[in-house]
C-alpha cells in the first residue's frame, strides 16, 4: 500500500491527532522507502479501549502482547519488544505530521525493527539506514 491510500482509510478512522501514531513499515510507505503491506498503530489507552468495545478483533500474538485487528489495521497501545520500550505516549506526541497524519519518527522504528530482528526487519533496516545516509 503507498502511503496516500494509507493516510486515506486512516483518516476513515476518524482519530484526532495526539490519540495515535501510524508505526511498524508504514513510517517507511511514508517516507517513500517501501510500500506497506498493512497498517500499524499506536493509540492512547482510551482509544484502544474503545475499539476493543466497537468489537474490533483481539489477537494475542506468541511474545503475550494483545493487539486488535480490523480489516488491514493492526493496533496497539505499546510496540515494546525485547530491548525496546519506549514510552507509548511519548512516540505519538512527538511523531512527523506527514500529510496530516501522524507517523513515528523513523529513528523509533529503526531502533524496533532493530530489537525485532526478524528477515523482514534486516531488509527494512539497511532501507532506513540507505535512506538516512542518503538524506544527510
Amino acid at each position: 500500500m503507498k502511503f496516500k491510500e494509507i493516510a486515506k482509510k486512516t483518516r476513515g478512522l476518524g482519530f484526532h491527532t495526539g490519540e495515535y501514531a501510524l508505526f511498524g513499515s508504514v513510517p517507511l510507505a511514508a517516507r517513500g522507502i517501501r510500500e506497506s503491506q498493512d497498517i500499524d498503530m499506536l493509540v492512547t489507552h482510551e482509544v484502544y479501549q474503545r475499539l476493543k468495545g466497537e468489537g474490533w478483533k483481539v489477537e494475542v500474538f506468541p511474545n503475550g502482547i494483545e493487539m486488535l485487528r480490523k480489516g488491514c489495521f493492526e493496533v496497539g497501545e505499546d510496540w515494546n519488544y525485547g530491548t525496546y520500550n519506549p514510552d507509548p505516549s511519548k512516540l505519538i506526541k512527538e511523531a512527523d505530521i506527514i500529510d496530516g497524519i501522524p507517523v513515528v519518527k523513523l529513528e523509533e522504528v529503526l531502533q524496533w525493527k532493530k530489537a525485532f530482528g526478524r528477515k523482514k526487519d534486516l531488509k527494512d533496516i539497511e532501507l532506513i539506514e540507505k535512506f538516512t545516509k542518503h538524506k544527510d
